[in-house]
């Protein structure tokens, strides 16, 4: 097993530190300052798991660890009412150590004293927890060890000294043990931290008029549904309604078509209906409740997994209406719905695709539609930094965000392929769409929220220098600086590759320091080559051609490492083979002798 990575470690301590450490027992003993502010964060990770595991709040989970001098291995216990389960919890916070024997030995040297009810062989804070533990002892059916760690796994011995003991103790008559253990580590702790930072789906009742339900392929439900009931679903979950959808509602403008939805709601909120293309809901299960006892024709419907993946413009242009006209009577208006089964699959993908081609929608809205984009979303939110892989008016204030767009180039610089530099300029949508190999060639599933964040955060610091460069540089200079910025970052990242694959988050002060002396070289050298081997091109069109771009950044490439006279170099220069047009293989090597910074 693998240790958890060291981004997730570094957010799992976080974590533990402003949500636990503060409602922990106290510490026994007297232990140097720094080295109690330590251990209070490792006491945690019981605490965290019980939390994550059962559903504790807070206070609860950290009111029952124990861990501290003469715990005897047990960290924490926990019963659980509904499965009338007792557990005894041992954690262990660790970079990449595994879970050992010896560990072993003194959990279940301590879950033994336990059964045995000899608490006075234990620290305070278990005997100040001797009640609940005995009526955890008297109440429950089962007896489970939980073992919560970082490190790259249980060792094999660990785990046949644990089935052992266990066995022996059923043996003697300890029938409530049960002799598998709960193993809570680092793929579960990943899990769980993504999972704090995801959208939570919406169950909720939706009353539909004039209904008719079609199962002749999945469950439909068409009909009318007052506008005022999906206005009070907008204000009552807000981004979570969408949550399907390719894009979050953008708010409402002055013109087009959501002005248009103001003003009829204004003027004829009757007509509403024939004025709208209507709406599109999706669930994962649709239960059908009883009519209403003054309207036959009208059906409660119990949606899980609620989306709205067609019409959120509608919604949210209403609600805003609403906010700035709250004496306004749209009790009159209604839209056409339809209800969708989608079911668990990914048959809501096709639904909203489908439904969202019939709009002027930008093709690289659909990147939403990704599976992947939503767990980068979670990964890079435990930094806490906002990552927007779909349309939005703004983002939330206080909090750092990051787009898909943003993102998209920065990954292109820091990819292999010598093509991408020059497509950003020329195709930069089949960047973002999910369907394009380009597209797939930068998101791929083992792409890390950390490695993205730091991608992102390197070409942001490059984008601000060239930014600069292209400011403070005469003309027609200034013109490479403004065109060339994709290429320059495209060897630069290279150089930098290793701290973006680094455990330490990046920020754009250090990488500007950095790079003060490689930005300045390489900036340089690149207004010489063009000016060698472009004299008299329009910059705009020559950093669009794959073919003047590669050769530009292949031969910036050299004169930076000092390599024109390297042999390996010098044979693949002049080289232009049928299967490699752009010189592929040079940049490869370039990039394989660059050092890293």
């Amino acid at each position: 097993m693998t240790a958890i990575q060291p981004a997730f470690l570094d957010a799992l301590k976080r974590i533990l530190q402003e949500r636990f450490v503060a409602h922990l027992p106290p510490l026994l003993g007297n232990a140097p300052e720094a080295q109690k502010k330590e251990k209070q964060v490792a006491r945690s990770l019981s605490a965290f798991a019980i939390q994550t595991l059962f559903g504790a709040d807070t206070q609860t989970a950290a009111s029952l660890v124990v861990d501290d001098i003469e715990d005897h291995g047990i960290d924490a216990f926990y019963y659980h009412e509904e499965e009338k389960t007792l557990y005894f919890i041992q954690s262990k916070l660790k970079a990449s150590e595994q879970f050992k024997e010896g560990e072993a030995q003194s959990f279940l040297s301590g879950v033994k004293l336990l059964l045995d009810k000899q608490y006075e062989q234990f620290n305070q804070n278990v005997n100040n927890l001797t009640d609940y533990l005995e009526e955890g002892l008297e109440q429950c059916d089962q007896i489970k060890l939980l073992i919560a760690y970082t490190g790259n796994g249980i060792s094999i011995s660990a785990q046949n000294e644990i089935r052992r003991v266990i066995q022996s103790e059923i043996d003697e008559g300890d029938e409530q043990l049960q002799i598998e253990y709960v193993d809570f580590g680092p793929k579960q702790i990943e899990d769980a931290l993504r999972d704090e930072q995801a959208i939570k789906p919406v169950n909720e009742k939706i009353r539909v008029h004039k209904y008719r339900i079609d199962n002749s392929s999945r469950k439909t439900i068409f009909g009318l549904v007052k506008l005022a009931d999906l206005i009070a679903l907008h204000k009552k979950h807000g981004k979570s309604l969408y949550e399907k959808n390719i894009r979050y509602f953008l708010g409402a403008g002055r013109r087009g078509v959501n002005s248009a939805i103001k003003t009829t709601l204004a003027n004829e909120p009757q007509n509403f209906l024939l004025l709208n293309n209507g709406i599109t809901l999706i669930g994962t299960s649709i239960k059908q409740r009883s009519k209403t006892r003054d309207n036959q024709t009208t059906r409660g419907f119990e949606v899980l997994g609620l989306s709205v993946v067609n019409g959120a413009q509608t919604i949210s242009s209403a609600a805003q209406f609403i906010d700035q006209n709250p004496e306004a009577d749209i009790s009159a208006a209604q839209v056409m719905v339809t209800i969708i089964n989608t079911g668990n699959n990914d048959f809501h993908k096709q639904v909203t695709k489908a439904r969202n081609l019939q709009n002027p929608v930008d093709l690289s809205n659909f990147a939403a539609l990704d599976d992947n984009q939503e767990r980068l979303r979670q990964e890079i939110a435990l930094f806490g930094v906002n990552y927007q892989y779909r349309p939005q008016r703004q983002s939330t204030i206080g909090i750092p965000s990051i787009t898909i767009e943003g993102l998209v180039k920065a990954l292109a610089c820091l990819h292999q392929d010598i093509r991408y530099p020059a497509r950003l300029k020329s195709e930069p949508s089949q960047f973002t769409n999910f369907e394009h190999d380009a597209y797939k060639s930068l998101f791929p599933l083992e792409l890390s929220g950390h490695k993205a964040l730091n991608a992102h955060t390197v070409f942001a610091a490059i984008h601000q220098l060239t930014e600069a460069a292209e400011r403070g540089a005469p003309s027609p200079e200034k013109l490479v600086y403004r065109h060339c910025g994709y290429a320059i970052a495209s060897i630069l990242m290279k150089k930098l590759r290793n701290k973006i694959e680094g455990a330490s988050l990046l920020t754009e002060a250090d990488v500007k320091v950095w790079l003060s002396v490689p930005f300045d070289e390489v900036r340089q050298q690149f207004v010489d080559q063009y000016n060698r081997v472009a004299a008299g091109a329009m910059h705009h069109a020559f950093f669009k051609r794959i073919t003047d771009t590669s050769r530009l950044v292949n031969k910036v490439w050299i004169e930076h490492q000092g390599l024109q006279q390297d042999a390996a170099v010098t044979a693949l220069l002049g080289r232009q083979a049928h299967d490699d047009p752009y010189n592929q293989r040079l940049f490869d090597l370039l990039k394989n002798r660059a050092a890293q910074l």
